[in-house]
């Protein structure tokens, strides 16, 4: 799946590729990648996107110390 902003920003529009893996049959993984535009908006749309899943994402320490750096 592919998502586009709505506005252009400093560097295009932002655009994200995700993909979900089956790990188990109650497990999934979902991996987000920017494929266009700002890595801040990026960030920032992470930030907000993960915060609205806080109840059913799980991270690990190693993920969460990841992306503090």
């Amino acid at each position: 799946m592919k998502l586009k902003g709505d506005k252009g920003g400093r560097k295009g529009q932002l655009s994200v590729a995700t993909e979900v893996f089956e790990v188990a049959p109650s497990l999934h993984m979902v991996e987000l990648r920017k494929i266009g535009g700002d890595t801040l908006e990026f960030h920032n749309f992470y930030k907000s996107f993960s915060s609205g899943l806080k109840d059913v994402v799980w991270k690990s320490d190693q993920t969460i110390e990841g992306l503090r750096s």
